[in-house]
């Protein structure tokens, strides 16, 4: 960013910017109480209000805002320390369900909050985009990636959105330090997300919170997932052969969640399994119809290798009851008819493979 004279602007004069990147998956981010409350639940601002309370605010730290309507200032990067410096002023009332904590934190001030902030002011956002991304990109205070994804946009449109496709790409690669494929599939994570979220994500239980961004960029490394979803590559920003369903498929398998909180998928670490299924029809079935990921793999190696493992581990789990048994394992009447249950479905099984087998 330019050279820029720190000026002191009144903390009533400093608007959020509810377009921060950082505010992306919020619907309600022009709601004042909504932004204090998504920073005072996953941004550490009760830790940063002790310590402005304790010692004060350091004017090294200046905010960066642009000129916004009237007297008004809106602040592109330092929302953070405003929403801090806001309540400890009592410029703001905490929301009702944080009110006794933030009290707490109140109790412990030691120093006079600051009605006025040391801040850096730019005619426009256009002119401090490129310094935001180093420090929330490759610098000191990291975004998630989502946030950088959605800050990749603002850059591309306001700075490169006459260049060809891949000069906007390299010029975005440049500014932040990356490469032009990472860039590239950061947004076509973006693109996938977008199409979600405008899709009502598919009528799934899930919400924007329950998104996990890393885990759609993740899964755009493997080929045989971009194939199955319809896109050319993990750089297939324009998706003009994406699979909606297929889609809807993946973003159940993720974040829908059972009464337990779990997902089909579970961790990252997965998406090779995830991959592997996608790659297979009958895999692919098997997990729609079962919602189990490790019984879906089974028949990544085709049906009949999958019936073999099946049945040896079968085989395995039964002798293991056997030499329970063998050891004078205290017996019930619900253990007969648990064995009852077993014996009739291996009947079943072994009068269906004579069946095959005489065909």
């Amino acid at each position: 960013m330019a050279e820029q004279k720190i000026q002191m602007i009144p903390t009533a004069k400093l608007d959020f910017d509810p377009d921060n990147p950082r505010f992306y998956r919020m619907k309600d981010a022009h709601d004042i109480q909504a932004i204090i409350e998504k920073m005072l639940d996953v941004e550490n601002l009760p830790d940063l209000m002790r310590s402005i309370g304790q010692n004060g605010y350091f004017a090294s730290e200046p905010l960066v805002v642009i000129k916004a309507l009237g007297e008004n200032y809106t602040v592109v990067e330092g929302n953070r320390r405003l929403a801090a410096v806001k309540l400890l002023n009592k410029e703001l009332l905490p929301p009702k369900r944080r009110t006794n904590s933030i009290a707490e934190i109140m109790a412990g001030v030691i120093v006079t909050p600051p009605i006025k902030l040391p801040c850096l002011v730019f005619a426009s956002q256009r002119e401090i985009l490129q310094g935001l991304g180093y420090r929330h990109i490759t610098g000191i205070q990291d975004w998630d990636s989502l946030s950088k994804a959605k800050y990749l946009v603002e850059l591309r449109d306001a700075l490169y959105s006459q260049l060809p496709r891949v000069e906007q790409l390299r010029s975005m690669a440049n500014s932040i330090g990356s490469s032009l494929a990472s860039v590239a599939q950061l947004l076509t994570g973006l693109a996938l997300y977008e199409k979600a979220e405008n899709c009502g994500f598919f009528g799934l239980p899930i919400n924007a919170t329950d998104i996990g961004f890393s885990y759609i960029t993740t899964a755009l490394n493997y080929r045989t997932i971009c194939a199955w979803l319809g896109l050319e590559s993990r750089t297939d920003m324009d998706m003009l052969n994406l699979n909606e369903e297929n889609l809807r498929h993946m973003f159940a398998w993720m974040f829908s969640k059972d009464q337990q909180g779990w997902t089909i998928l579970g961790e990252t670490r997965n998406l090779r399994v995830m991959a592997a299924v996608v790659a297979s029809p009958e895999a692919i079935k098997a997990l729609i119809d079962t919602g189990r990921l490790d019984e879906a793999y089974l028949y990544t190696e085709g049906s009949q290798a999958a019936l073999e493992q099946a049945m040896g581990e079968a085989d395995q789990k039964l002798r293991v009851v056997w030499n329970m048994l063998l050891r004078k394992q205290p017996i019930t009447q619900g253990h007969l008819s648990q064995a009852e249950g077993l014996f009739e479905v291996a009947r079943l099984i072994r009068n269906s493979l004579r069946e095959k087998l005489e065909d």
